[in-house]
């Protein structure tokens, strides 16, 4: 989560101005000082700050979830400029326990000066995967010794939010879900198709692929990742970059991928839920939302004039293809459980993404050892409760 001060930054500085009556103490979670040593101590929380999938890891557990339906209707919060799809990852029984503050979007960034090297035209919003394999293929190449590679990205987290909605684990079961056509279709179209070249390949095994690649060391053309990097453009990217969004599937023309949004919710324990649900309801509000948006956070909301004065606050608002940002409809969200983690960083990301980008195992055995795998350290912490 946020730092202390990119937390004074982000919602502290706003909130007292707003309600200078309001005490505001922020509690960041360190190795040191986890949620359950916060609450051991006795300290009274009354709002927090998470991600959809910590809700269910964390929150719910530790009982500090509430359902917010009350507090909306009481203090007459008008939800209803907020894209849908982030409100339904924090549905529990139907009932919404956090409402969404900011996302941090998947784009596809890319080096203009690889691609005027090499005489390739920019990747545009819309392309499909098929379309980014083709224009990848024409920067792949192995060039004074230089390995080039077309398009990669952050693994794990394009796994949390692909956008066929694919999800990891059953929440009736506990066990993983993976060894199916979904993630069969997520593998063969993204990670086997991307990773056939042997230069890509030799690449991999010998040093894994990582974000240097694409930001110091301008070897990678096309990279996905988050919006976050360009909060601090000057020193993550290179001077000639810019962004489209990220490749849809054929099949799913339009579909963008999945939320990845920072959420608040007020503590089922709080004794002060009626000011703190005035405090998210100034958060989810045009007037906060458009200062945040023009410092690059990216609105939830539909509402037009917000989504329009994206990064204003930067030089570069002009130059860029903003746009991407918004491009399309964020796909549905996974079905969520606090098992997922444990898929996506051990199973898939540390283990089958390598070895199908390194050229040793197919898709479908790939996919079996995961779910083994992932069962087992599943069944591991389950008998550690």
């Amino acid at each position: 989560m946020a730092s202390p001060e990119q937390f004074e930054e982000r919602y502290g500085q706003h909130i007292k101005q707003k309600f200078p009556n309001i005490n505001i103490t922020y509690i960041n979670q360190t190795d040191e000082q986890k949620l359950e040593q916060v609450i051991a101590s006795g300290t009274q929380i009354d709002m927090y700050l998470s991600s959809a999938g910590e809700l269910r890891e964390d929150y719910v557990p530790a009982n500090l979830a509430l359902d917010l339906t009350a507090l909306i209707e009481k203090h007459a919060v008008d939800i209803s400029a907020i894209e849908p799809a982030y409100l339904e990852p924090v549905k529990i029984d139907g009932k919404v326990n956090l409402l969404p503050l900011s996302d941090n979007k998947f784009v596809m960034y890319y080096n203009k000066g690889i691609f005027d090297r090499f005489g390739v035209e920019y990747p545009k919003d819309g392309m499909t995967w098929d379309e980014a394999l083709e224009l990848s293929k024409k920067i792949t190449r192995n060039e004074g010794g230089k390995q080039y590679i077309g398009l990669w990205m952050s693994p794990k987290h394009y796994l949390r939010v692909a956008q066929n909605s694919a999800g990891f684990v059953d929440p009736e079961t506990n066990k993983a879900t993976v060894n199916n056509d979904q993630w069969k279709f997520i593998f063969e179209n993204v990670f086997y198709d991307f990773t056939r070249d042997p230069g890509v390949q030799k690449r991999a095994t010998e040093d894994w692929l990582a974000h240097v690649d694409f930001n110091r060391d301008f070897i990678i053309g096309m990279y996905i990742y988050t919006s976050g990097w360009m909060q601090d453009a000057e020193s993550s990217l290179a001077m000639d970059w810019d962004i489209a969004a990220v490749p849809t599937f054929k099949d799913m023309p339009g579909v963008n991928t999945q939320p990845n949004a920072t959420y608040a919710g007020i503590s089922a324990l709080s004794k002060n839920q009626d000011a703190a649900m005035e405090v998210l309801k100034y958060l989810i509000s045009e007037e906060y939302q458009t200062i945040m948006s023009k410092k690059g956070m990216i609105t939830p909301l539909t509402t037009q004039s917000v989504r329009d004065v994206a990064f204003s606050d930067y030089p570069f608002a002009s130059e860029k293809n903003i746009d991407a940002l918004y491009y399309g409809k964020p796909a549905p969200s996974r079905v969520l459980t606090q098992f997922d983690e444990i898929v996506i960083e051990d199973a898939f990301d540390k283990d089958a993404v390598r070895q199908i980008a390194m050229g040793n195992l197919d898709v479908n055995t790939a996919l079996r050892r995961a779910e083994e795998n992932a069962n087992k350290l599943i069944q591991e912490q389950l008998s550690q409760k």
